[in-house]
């Protein structure tokens, strides 16, 4: 990359050429204010804060968007800069309610803090309490609350949902004072808006806000940690802020947010409350909470004198960590393991064959693409967010329909030519096996990329750990049935997912030890001899194989339990290595519900997706 010699402030900084002045200032920690820009965002210059005094030229420029040249000399502290940036601010203040104490950006707001730096302030245009105010606009929505007077008209907004999500469900109504952010469709609720939350992340006032975060807590008085989403597959890095149970704050997750990756959806982003709702924190045993050490000792007991006729159920929401141990485990019993994933995912390797998984970086940019299988921005959201090339679509068009998408059938993918990547969302998907020998000589002979999707979070990392090692989840049922296997450890309620309650009901009678692992009090849990807690994400210490590639999540929140170091316990008291045994022939047909608001048994616990899911596709239908 070609570089530049500026200086700025009489310091000499080296910058890559083609970089703004503002984007070298800010990673040379010289600070510039600015309301409009954001790194992942299109420049467009609306606030004109960041002004900056260009000592060749002698005037004031525009930082954000002017391109560094080599002998710039620039100015950030000149008095020129400073009037104009204070009769700036003074101006957005003309409008702008002092509603602080109640406004949830408070403590975090680049209004507030401006109005320190550059304060105190004045009012400048003569206008009267009645002027002040600006048009109310309702945006009809139970979730998204839009405070007009707070407005700065920075086009954040409206730039995140058209580049970033791509649901174009916001636009800018007037001009100057009297404009307004406008949903394209009211209520906002119901309409191309998938409630990812980014609008309310980028504002940098309190104009957009978030309905369930509204009056619970200030921004100075909770804990932020970041870690991995382990909810769709995608990996996206999110912020947790939570309470610890001190004089400060309940103990409980407040609200989640993205990082400046923008990489967040409504099942994250609303969804969170799962994390509040219904939790298993202890281990129980017969309803009632039971010390660890004797929880151990029973399963390690019950594991060595029946490991043979044990099985494992695995979750695609645990870590690569668990898998391994569960892996661990099953060999030294000579257990069997198996996942719902057998039934759809793992027939479409059937004929597909090896994966060598394909991440997001890595198709970025293609020429198109073509989406198989059920919705993409129902699955994992924020996987549409990178895909900005031509689009066809074999199956049926939902969300998806935000990427203008060409319906076309398998066969036709045959005629495509270019740089072309496949996505077969495998969630549930019709003749998979056919389906997946179909794509493998189309890659071959065209030369596409292929990216595999399922709804589960770590799907590839049940593939990575166990590859051909697990059992058919029909054939282990049938098992169960027969009375082959009498024990079942099953961990999360992916196995609803193939299986109703009742079913696995009359199953859990059958077996002498029906185990669950759980993150919850309700739900298959109520079935068990042993509940144990299952983490969900701000609660796991692991890696998981992602859409962005191998991340690894973080354990903060204070009812975290320690998972890996139950295995471990367990693993310590057995010795003989026997391997594992697979049983295969039978899977059960699985007809998914893949919605933007309710894909999976962790979503379907949150009451803010539910509350969405209802408005968007009426009375609430069992999973």
């Amino acid at each position: 990359m070609e570089k530049v010699k500026i200086f700025i402030d009489g310091k000499e900084i080296e910058a890559q050429k083609g970089k703004t002045i503002l984007q070298v200032a800010l990673e040379n920690g010289i600070n510039i204010p600015y309301f409009c820009y954001h790194p992942k965002l299109k420049i467009i210059g609306a606030c004109r804060m960041c002004i900056v005094y260009n000592e060749k030229m002698g005037r004031l420029i525009t930082s954000c968007n002017t391109k560094v040249e080599d002998g710039m000399v620039i100015s950030t502290e000149h008095p020129l800069v400073k009037d104009n940036q204070r009769y700036l601010l003074q101006a957005f203040m003309t409008r702008h309610p002092l509603d602080c104490p109640i406004c949830d950006k408070a403590g975090e707001c680049d209004l507030q803090n401006y109005g320190a730096i550059f304060g105190p302030q004045k009012q400048i245009v003569p206008v009267s309490a009645l002027q002040k105010e600006r048009h109310f606009l309702d945006w009809e929505s139970d979730f998204l609350e839009y405070y007009s007077n707070r407005c700065v008209v920075c086009y954040r907004c409206t730039r995140v949902c058209d580049d970033i999500n791509g649901a174009h469900a916001l636009y800018v109504e007037e001009r100057g004072f009297q404009a307004n952010i406008v949903p394209t469709v009211r209520p906002m609720d119901t309409s191309m808006c998938e409630m990812c939350g980014l609008c309310v992340h980028v504002c940098p006032v309190g104009a957009i806000i978030s309905k369930p975060f509204k009056f619970w807590t200030r921004s100075w008085l909770v804990k932020k940690e970041t870690t991995v989403c382990n909810v769709c597959p995608v990996g996206c890095e999110v912020q947790i802020e939570y309470g610890v149970g001190d004089w400060r704050s309940k103990e409980k997750v407040y609200r989640t947010k993205p990082t400046e990756d923008l990489n967040i959806c409504a099942k994250t982003f609303f969804g969170y409350d799962v994390l509040n709702t219904n939790r298993l924190l202890k281990p129980q045993m017969y309803g009632k909470e039971e010390s660890l050490d004797q929880i151990v000792n029973f399963l390690s007991s019950m594991l060595k004198n029946k490991g043979d006729s044990t099985a494992f159920v695995l979750s695609s929401y645990l870590s690569n960590d668990v898998l391994h141990r569960i892996r661990q485990m099953a060999t030294k019993l000579g257990a069997f393991v198996t996942s719902p994933l057998k039934a759809d995912f793992f027939s479409f390797l059937d004929g597909y064959g090896d994966y060598e998984p394909v991440y997001i970086d890595e198709v970025k940019d293609a020429d198109f693409y073509v989406l198989v299988g059920d919705d993409i921005t129902s699955t994992a959201p924020a996987l549409s967010y990178y895909i900005k090339g031509r689009v066809y679509k074999v199956g049926k068009v939902e969300r998806d329909a935000k990427l203008r998408p060409s319906s076309v059938e398998l066969e036709d993918i045959k005629r495509l030519q270019g740089n072309g990547v496949i996505v077969v969302n495998t969630t549930g998907l019709s003749n998979a096996k056919e389906v997946g020998r179909f794509i493998r000589e189309m890659s071959q002979d065209k030369g596409f990329r292929v990216l595999l999707l399922h709804k589960g979070a770590n799907f590839l990392g049940v593939y990575k750990v166990f590859g051909d090692k697990l059992s058919d989840i029909g054939s282990v049922w049938e098992a169960v049935n027969e009375g082959s296997i009498r024990n079942l450890l099953v961990y999360g309620e992916d196995l609803l997912e193939c299986f109703d309650l009742e079913q696995v009901q009359r199953m859990a009678q059958r077996l002498e030890n029906f185990i669950v692992f759980s993150p919850f009090e309700d739900g298959i849990s109520k079935l068990a001899k042993i509940s144990l807690p299952m983490n969900l994400y701000g609660e796991t210490e692991g890696s998981f194989q992602t859409l962005l590639g191998p991340k690894k999540s973080r354990k903060f929140l204070p009812w975290s339990f320690d998972d890996v170091g139950l295995h471990d316990e367990i693993l310590k008291t057995l010795s003989e290595e026997k391997g594992i045994k697979v049983i295969s022939g039978k899977n059960p047909e699985i007809n998914f519900v893949v919605h933007l608001y309710r894909s999976n048994w962790i979503t379907q616990r949150s009451e803010n997706l539910r509350a969405l899911y209802e408005k968007n596709v009426g009375e609430f239908s069992k999973l």
